[in-house]
């Protein structure tokens, strides 16, 4: 017999298991890195990041199981027709186009405010210079394995509990800032407009194949350049140049890029809250799936 919602579900259960994993893999990947002598750094990063999924995967489904909760709860048999497809597709690409501009209005802001620009520049002309990575790893890693293993986690087993714990409102933004605070690297924003997404599009459709396919999408809209457009060192330096001046001249186009990336904002805000408003259902999508499945 399975439990009918996820509100006693562990959530810490699954977090302390997830960090002994990423320890015993981050180990064992140093290990094979001083074997292989530093060579084959291509691999074994899929090898490391796969073995990390994996291990998320089936933390999240055996804590599930021992807690008597239905795995297949947490989807309904089958999705719904193309054209939901289609739409989601186009808001998917607002979004990816709204976290893309994002970069350019942060930096517009921080313009105004020289304490923090010097520290926010430093840090992204920090994480603009190294080895570039392989494109059969970036595909693998975000186009792959982390729209299905962090949607399993973050949509399917987080967002249903809190929805069951505080209502669907609260637990939709309670798991996307989860997910954006997970993935501090991208400045929060990018990340939480795709959390609320597909937080709001589980909650309505019940079916983790929807959070998934956006998933997937964002990021290879996201990735796409670093994927087709050969990468220069000039283009780093210029970068560096270009942002450090930007306290002294900014450039028309950040300008233009605020704008837009504000004007979508507005524009997701009500595409999001009109989906919100007709979700048919109170409950969790796991708490409708059962009792779907249970009649």
């Amino acid at each position: 017999m399975y439990d009918e919602t996820f509100k006693d579900a562990s959530i810490w259960a699954v977090f302390w298991r997830s960090i002994l994993a990423v320890i015993g893999i981050l180990f064992l990947t140093a290990m094979l890195s001083v074997i292989f002598q530093f060579n084959h750094l291509t691999f074994l990063g899929i090898i490391s990041d796969g073995l990390l999924y994996f291990a998320f995967y089936k933390i999240t489904l055996s804590q599930m199981r021992k807690q008597s909760l239905s795995i297949e709860a947490l989807s309904q048999p089958r999705p719904k027709g193309f054209r939901t497809l289609l739409q989601l597709s186009g808001v998917t690409v607002l979004v990816a186009i709204a976290a893309t501009l994002f970069i350019y209005f942060a930096l517009t802001v921080l313009t105004f405010i020289p304490a923090l620009f010097d520290t926010i520049v430093n840090y992204l002309i920090s994480i603009s210079i190294g080895e570039p990575l392989s494109p059969i790893y970036i595909l693998l890693t975000a186009v792959v394995f982390a729209p299905i293993v962090e949607e399993i986690v973050f949509r399917g087993y987080i967002l249903n509990k809190w929805v069951d714990k505080y209502g669907i409102s609260k637990g939709i933004w309670f798991s996307s800032l989860a997910f954006m605070i997970l993935h501090i690297q991208s400045f929060f924003v990018p990340q939480l407009l795709l959390g609320l997404f597909c937080g709001i599009i589980y909650t309505k459709y019940k079916n983790l194949f929807y959070p998934i396919f956006i998933h997937a999408l964002y990021n290879f809209i996201v990735i796409a350049p670093s994927l087709f457009v050969q990468t220069d060192p000039m283009d780093e330096y210029a970068f560096i140049t270009e942002i450090t001046s930007l306290k002294h001249v900014l450039p028309t186009e950040y300008v233009v890029y605020s704008v837009i990336f504000v004007v979508l904002i507005g524009v997701l805000t009500v595409i999001f809250k009109k989906v919100t408003q007709s979700i048919p259902h109170t409950r969790s999508p796991y708490a409708e799936n059962l009792n779907d499945l249970q009649a």
